[in-house]
């Protein structure tokens, strides 16, 4: 069973279709697309959320697991309800495998 619930053979089954049918792969498949412009930007598409932000580490909910962008002087440029820039100086982008974790609510 794959992360997204969905059985493995029906997920690569859909990567098949979206590839025929010229469409984007992780638009079918609900995973992110995250693309580094050098060391001075992150974009990230198909996020579910920060998780953390901090000066030097920003780390983002996705459906495959969490990106974690580190560097200097990190500050988000821009986000939108599923895509999200970084901007500052890159040193690594790192995806960590796996369900992303919840952000908890406050307790009363």
């Amino acid at each position: 069973m794959a992360r997204d619930g969905r059985p493995v053979r029906a997920r690569g089954l859909l990567g098949k279709f979206a590839g025929s049918m010229e469409l984007p792969r992780e638009v079918m498949l609900d995973v992110p697309r995250v693309i580094m412009i050098g060391t001075l930007q992150v974009h990230v598409e198909n996020h579910k959320g920060i998780l953390e932000y901090t000066p030097s580490r920003v780390r983002v909910r996705t459906p495959d697991g969490v990106v974690t962008v580190s560097g200097r002087r990190l500050r988000i440029g821009r986000i939108g309800r599923e895509e999200l820039t970084v901007d500052g100086r890159v040193d690594r982008v790192e995806i960590e495998d796996g369900p992303a974790p919840r952000r908890e609510k406050p307790s009363p």
